[in-house]
């Protein structure tokens, strides 16, 4: 007797949700959103019963045959990584291509999920927001479909990259914060070690740029909270860190002048643990971010930080990916280098009312 195949109903029913949801998830409806742990169980459902989207779909203009690219973020609570995922989402659909989005919470397990779900649904590339801690589901990745990630041009050597230089992006700001008389600085970060090298070298470019200024690098506080000896959960938020670390700072060290937060959502905690202290921004203290996201620009917080241009990098790696796809497919008709693709977008500063002259010149 023939094995019967696995359906988007046994699917919903293994995920305990309904079958609209599975087909909803699967297909990346862009007016809907689900949690990401609705969305996990789905794809862990589908995992177990080796379900596999038809390649087939039948729309409302008719039928037409949907390509599936799977793409991996570290988390949805970034904007950073909300703003690529919808430029890439848009890019696909506009060349008429189905993106489903996996977040990973920088878990190795996960990743290695990651990479056998992609595999066993016959995906035709992969997005990497971030390099996979998991080299070996790294690998399977590369041996098994074209793979394009986003990450710093230090980190890969063997694969298609859209390059961040997370250096020059911290040597910006200790540029802009220098030309405003801030010569003691605080740097506050989440975690920060070897998995994940964007935030160490955000740190290392703002200490060069200190040291070709003639001021010690060591005029730049690194705080965490590990650094602080702050006991914290492994679900504390940037937001929260950002609020935690900031009133610390100010309150253990009163010759600091400018903060910085790792990414946007650490500067917000950051400027409120100031408000909530009385302090005004930029008149008491400066404050930077280094993602330029949306909730950045917003007038009431109106926060100096960096321009990644991730609309255009999320468009771009869609398109890298495709032209690999299409070169392996054969039916790329132009010529496309078949050694691996670097394509970088020069960070910018974006100041706003959050930075100001060192008014206390310490």
């Amino acid at each position: 007797m023939t094995k019967k195949k696995p359906t988007s109903k046994d699917v919903a029913q293994l995920a305990g949700v309904s079958q609209p949801t599975v087909s909803m998830i699967l297909n990346n409806y862009d007016n809907v959103r689900f949690s990401p742990e609705t969305v996990q169980r789905v794809m862990d459902a589908c995992t177990k019963l080796n379900y596999r989207v038809p390649s087939k779909r039948k729309g409302n203009s008719g039928e037409r045959y949907e390509k599936l690219i799977m793409a991996m973020c570290p988390s949805y609570t970034n904007l950073y990584y909300i703003s690529l995922l919808e430029a890439m989402c848009n890019q696909a659909e506009e060349r008429g291509d189905s993106l489903t989005v996996f977040s990973s919470g920088r878990n190795m397990k996960l990743e290695g999920q990651f990479a056998n779900l992609a595999c066993q649904q016959d995906a035709l590339g992969a997005l990497l927001l971030y390099k996979p801690a998991n080299s070996v589901a790294l690998q399977q990745l590369i041996a098994n479909m074209p793979v394009v990630a986003i990450c710093d041009k230090t980190e890969v050597s063997n694969m298609d990259i859209i390059e961040l230089d997370s250096e020059k992006l911290g040597m910006i700001i200790a540029e802009h914060l220098l030309s405003l008389g801030h010569r003691k600085i605080a740097y506050i970060s989440t975690e920060l070690n070897e998995r994940h090298p964007a935030r160490l070298y955000r740190l290392k470019g703002m200490q060069n740029a200190y040291a070709r200024a003639g001021v010690s690098p060591f005029n730049i506080l690194t705080c965490t909270m590990d650094s602080e000896k702050i006991a914290y959960t492994k679900d504390i938020t940037s937001y929260e860190t950002g609020y935690c670390l900031g009133k610390r700072v100010v309150e253990k060290y009163d010759d600091i002048t400018a903060l910085v937060g790792m990414n946007d959502m650490v500067a917000i905690g950051i400027m409120d643990a100031l408000a909530d202290k009385k302090y005004k921004v930029p008149q008491d203290y400066s404050v930077c971010g280094c993602d330029n996201t949306m909730i950045s620009q917003y007038r009431t917080i109106s926060m100096t930080s960096v321009e990644h241009f991730d609309a255009n990098r999320g468009r771009e790696a869609v398109d890298v990916l495709i032209r690999k796809i299409e070169q392996e497919n054969g039916t790329d008709g132009d010529l496309w280098p078949a050694s691996a693709v670097r394509v970088e977008f020069v960070p910018k500063l974006v100041a706003r009312a959050s930075t100001g002259p060192n008014r206390r010149k310490k």
